[in-house]
């Protein structure tokens, strides 16, 4: 507490008129006997006590009111900057993509950039730290007036999002003095939370400055995959994108481009209502191309950095197939040798090279009676980390043991055997090792189907996913698909050895081919920026340095390198800062493309209101904290936040009620 006219104190000395009056005003009372005196004294002495407490009740009033005049006069007030005097001025400026939509004032970005420079104007004299989600290293030393306005005067948009935690906790590390905190911000719903905000320091302000946007349009590209193997020369691939309008109304004739390698392949037209996701599938094709780089592209406005989407996808990649058994299947070799994107080889159970197997991409375990608990391990490692494998059971097989690799690998078990000549009677078309196989979505009823003499009954093993290919007519399975980490498992319930009519059907040649392409673990169509990505080296030349860079138009960034279990990683978190296609080379030798995209989470621009922030400080009560109030310019606003409480119209209203108090007493009303 301060006072502006200290002098006015000294006549507190006042308090002591009423005392020495009061003292003066005490008489001694004469006693007058009479006859019957009990009553008398009783009645006397009751108005004697009532009186005393009534003359002090007045005698305190007055000490009241004369020093509640005095502080009146003294003009008593709180100095809310009091703690600041010395302090720092920190301002911080989000700019986050989502700054980029647009106030009455115009883009979000450049008025935070305009009241950060006004900030500066009313505090010339002080020394400022200026932050923005970049967080450089620039921004952690202390900078004069003119540095700060250049400073702010280059800010750009970032492709970092920062909670208000992440502000806070990086304010805590460069400054520990009292100072006075700015955060200037559309104030994000996906980026802050206002629990955050809560302000323990007796020595520091925050001061929040909520910069509203006019309207809550954005459509976005929310992720683009394929369901099928790109493959060379065929009539026509398929890749598949999610648009997602985050608007609060219906958008209509939003068109969707596909450019493969710079050339306009398809489009399309499309609407969507409020909060709408939408699969939009885009065809094209291709001739003679060992990598594609796309883009999905939608034209929205004024949120633009999730209106594009890059991927890229190696289609020169050779697919690793090994057949493991104890007598080779020629009918399956035979599907394989002669294909040139297919590297095929065979394996004796017992002669078994495990630096060659890990490097596959499709396994096929061909009737095989027992398995050693050290392949089994390394089954279930391989397929957790992306290979696939297909079990072809031998007629004359150790359940137990087979089980046991089945329970590792996440399948069914093997249940009973039952010889019985029976015939597949469903297919299951839709499964995606017969994409562009069959023209129909229903086979016909009349169609050939391939009969078995021999399977195994299956018993469910856990809650597994998994999708059925081939259905016998009793309902059991004849070839399953299930899905382990990030590998698959294709488990059929027959053997097929050369009495078996499956491998003299055409789906035979077919299933196994599609099986062997599917199977090659794909690679990311693309990698999302400040995420901590870990791209997985297949392809690298051993005779080489592992010096990898990654490279675009005016960009050239070595890649982190690391091995962990024998496989080669490269890192990128925080190296790249731009959306784009870049080139993975091995010194100057290109390995394939890689791209980036922008996080997506600012997409959904819905932001805390001024009402919302405001009601969340009034109830927690928080002294040092406060907004600014968007009904009046940012000039008044510091000037209401500076203003020092003053208490001299309260000392007043004390005053008058306490001549009151003493009216009344006198006045014998309070009695």
């Amino acid at each position: 507490m301060r006072f502006q006219n200290p002098h006015f104190l000294y006549f507190l000395f006042a308090i002591l008129v009423p005392i020495i009056i009061h003292l003066f005003n005490l008489r001694k009372h004469k006693i007058v006997y009479f006859s019957n005196v009990s009553f008398l004294n009783k009645v006397n002495s009751n108005k004697r006590k009532k009186n005393k407490i009534k003359q002090l009740i007045i005698l305190f009033s007055r000490i009241l009111i004369i020093t509640s005049v005095v502080l009146a006069f003294s003009r008593p007030y709180l100095p809310i900057s009091d703690n600041f005097e010395s302090s720092e001025i920190i301002i911080y400026i989000d700019n986050s993509f989502s700054m980029n939509n647009i106030s009455q004032q115009g883009r979000l970005l450049n008025v935070a950039k305009e009241n950060g420079i006004k900030i500066i104007d009313n505090y010339k004299n002080k020394k400022f730290r200026i932050i923005t989600n970049d967080f450089s290293s620039s921004e952690n030393f202390v900078k004069n007036s003119q540095e700060s306005k250049d400073y702010i005067l280059n800010i750009s948009n970032s492709q970092k999002n920062r909670t208000s935690e992440d502000i806070l906790k990086k304010i805590e590390n460069i400054s520990t003095n009292s100072h006075t905190l700015f955060i200037i911000s559309d104030f994000q719903k996906i980026s802050y939370n206002l629990s955050d905000l809560l302000n323990t320091d007796s020595l520091s302000r925050r001061i929040l400055i909520p910069i509203k946007k006019l309207t809550n349009n954005n459509i976005k590209i929310d992720s683009c995959y394929i369901k099928t193997p790109i493959i060379n020369n065929v009539n026509s691939n398929s890749i598949f994108a999610k648009i997602t309008n985050l608007s609060s109304k219906t958008q209509e004739d939003i068109l969707i481009k596909l450019e493969i390698n710079n050339e306009h392949k398809a489009q399309q037209i499309i609407s969507l209502s409020e909060k709408q996701t939408q699969e939009v599938e885009l065809n094209f094709n291709i001739k003679n191309e060992n990598y594609i780089n796309g883009v999905i592209s939608i034209e929205d406005y004024p949120i633009h950095f999730d209106n594009k989407m890059y991927f890229s996808i190696n289609i020169n990649s050779i697919h690793k197939i090994c057949q493991v058994s104890e007598i080779e299947n020629k009918n399956i070799s035979k599907i394989f040798k002669n294909e040139d994107k297919i590297v095929y080889t065979n394996q004796q159970i017992n002669k078994l090279d495990y630096n060659l197997l890990k490097n596959q991409n499709l396994i096929i375990l061909n009737e095989i009676a027992n398995f050693s608990s050290g392949f089994i391990n390394f089954l279930k490692t391989f397929v957790e980390n992306g290979g696939s494998i297909c079990v072809i059971p031998s007629i004359e097989l150790n359940k137990e043991n087979y089980n046991t690799l089945l329970k590792s690998i996440g399948t069914d078990l093997i249940k009973n055997n039952i010889k019985t000549n029976i015939k597949i009677s469903k297919v299951n078309n839709n499964h995606k090792i017969f994409n562009n196989v069959f023209t129909k979505k229903k086979l016909d009823k009349d169609i050939f189907l391939p009969s078995t003499n021999q399977y195994y009954s299956l018993d469910k093993y856990r809650n597994t996913i998994n999708e059925r290919i081939f259905t016998l007519e009793d309902g059991n399975s004849f070839l399953k698909s299930f899905n382990k980490g990030m590998g698959e498992v294709f488990l059929f319930s027959s053997s097929l050895s050369n009495e078996a009519s499956f491998t003299k059907h055409a789906l035979f040649v077919t299933t196994f081919y599609n099986m062997a392409i599917q199977s090659a673990s794909s690679e990311n169509l693309y990698y999302t920026i400040n995420k901590k990505n870990q791209i997985k080296l297949k392809n690298y030349n051993p005779n080489l340095e592992n010096i990898y860079h990654l490279k675009s138009e005016n960009t050239d960034i070595i890649a982190e390198h690391k091995i962990e279990n024998k496989i080669q990683y490269l890192s990128t978190h925080n190296q790249i800062k731009k959306a784009n296609h870049y080139q993975l080379t091995q010194e100057d030798e290109l390995l394939s493309y890689i791209s980036f995209n922008y996080d997506r989470e600012e997409s959904n621009t819905d932001q805390f209101q001024e009402s919302d922030i405001l009601n969340f400080i009034n109830l927690n009560k928080i002294y040092n904290i406060s907004i600014f109030d968007s009904s009046i310019n940012l000039q008044e606003n510091i000037e209401k936040i500076d203003k020092n409480k003053e208490y001299w119209k309260f000392c007043i209203l004390l005053s008058l009620i306490f001549i009151l108090i003493e009216i009344l007493l006198i006045k014998n009303i309070i009695t």
